[in-house]
């Protein structure tokens, strides 16, 4: 489908894209926000199933049926590849509590979730933006309405690390399991809202809006007490200001350093704590144990779906990963996996140089920064069923992967 700079290629061109479309944009919004406003987490991965997946599922299936090929860049191949060996791996997997088919499976869901991204821009980019535009800012509402109502009704402490955000607190609303869940995924949307902000032709009024959702997520972020979200949001407002180069991006960041040197002033003792006693992370006991196990499995790892279980010394704690998603990677799929990773990801980053000035790449690069950093420490897997890192991570490369690759369509802008 022809994505030139013709205002009309944003128009369905038939009933059956039309449908497509919407569909695809429903179901875009219920992974985003489902979380927000669907208590069930059963719920809400099969109504990503019955609006996001299955249309997708529809639409290669009648593609290979009139045989006509999907239109597909390179840097497709090495993702597919690593879904392709991620599933392998399960063969070869010990002590699992969960079958080889059933975690195998989850690759064929995320191809098909990369293919249904693809397929709504393809269709209709207007409907995409919407349908990210309408889930962020109910996140946002979500984030405003817990940090309300936790701080305020339920008056929580406000002292370091006292009480850390990850639920509004009524029934299971917006209710993210854990802080470090809550601030990686909170810090992602954050650099989508951000990037709207920035984007020079985002008028002043909206812009201010966008700007508001930031600062709102971005607090709710603080507020968890995730340091790796931290650290993974600076960066990730770093890249957006540089890819987006506005005058008001860089205005921004200016103020925006100013308000990080009034609290690094603030939280000044916490800070030094953290470097003295608990050098940051204090993941050092479960990294060093990781080592040990590896011995003798690095090529092909231990295979997805053997448990990882570190025992603190104080008898009761369990890590149950590596604490590091590349750690983790190496560990259920091995070297082979992370080569593939890295590979797509080198693919990318050259996508995204070239084709910079593309909306979607300024909006969809910081977002997979924040996911890179914040996979240093705190992700324990990506290849998963629906759920939030499908969203930290695999909206931003879906998104990337979409960007068309011929010169003449990469300036593409809505």
């Amino acid at each position: 489908m022809d994505r030139g700079d013709d205002s009309t290629n944003h128009l369905v061109k038939n009933p059956w894209q039309n449908v497509l479309s919407w569909l695809l944009a429903i179901g875009l919004f219920i992974q985003i926000s489902g979380k927000v406003w669907i208590e069930s987490g059963s719920a809400r991965n099969t109504q990503v199933y019955l609006w996001l997946l299955l249309p997708a599922l529809i639409l290669i299936v009648t593609k290979l049926m009139s045989r006509r090929k999907p239109e597909f860049s390179w840097h497709y191949i090495p993702w597919l590849l690593f879904l392709a060996w991620v599933s392998i791996s399960t063969l070869w997997a010990t002590g699992s509590e969960t079958g080889a088919f059933s975690l195998a499976k989850r690759g064929a869901l995320i191809a098909l979730y990369i293919l249904a991204i693809y397929s709504l821009i393809s269709c209709n980019e207007r409907f995409f933006q919407k349908s990210l535009m309408t889930g962020v800012a109910v996140v946002s509402a979500g984030a405003l309405a817990t940090i309300i109502y936790q701080l305020f009704f339920l008056d929580q402490p406000l002292a370091y690390r006292a009480f850390r955000l990850d639920r509004l607190g009524i029934g299971d609303f917006a209710d993210y399991g854990w802080p470090v869940a809550a601030g990686i995924f909170h810090g992602a949307i954050a650099t989508w809202a951000l990037g709207f902000a920035l984007d020079r032709r985002t008028r002043f009024n909206q812009a201010l809006v966008w700007l508001s959702v930031f600062v709102i997520l971005s607090a709710y972020v603080l507020l968890t007490y995730t340091r790796g979200a931290w650290i993974a949001l600076l960066f990730g407002v770093a890249a957006v200001v540089v890819l987006q180069n506005s005058r008001r991006g860089w205005i921004s960041l200016a103020v925006g350093a100013v308000v990080l040197l009034l609290l690094v002033v603030y939280f000044w003792t916490k800070i030094v704590f953290e470097f003295q006693q608990r050098q940051l992370s204090g993941r050092e006991p479960i990294w060093i144990y990781y080592f040990q196990e590896m011995v003798g499995h690095w090529l092909i790892g231990h295979g997805l779906g053997t448990p990882f279980q570190y025992h603190w010394p104080d008898g009761k704690s369990v890590s149950p990963h590596a604490h590091s998603l590349y750690l983790q990677q190496v560990y259920d799929s091995g070297i082979v996996s992370i080569m593939l990773f890295g590979t797509g990801l080198l693919g990318l980053c050259h996508k995204a140089w070239r084709f910079r000035s593309n909306y979607w790449v300024r909006l969809a690069f910081p977002a997979l920064v924040f996911a890179l950093i914040a996979m240093l420490t705190d992700v324990e897997r990506i290849f998963t069923r629906p759920g939030d890192y499908w969203t930290v991570f695999w909206l931003p490369v879906a998104v990337l992967l979409s960007v068309p690759s011929r010169a003449c369509k990469a300036k593409k802008t809505l």
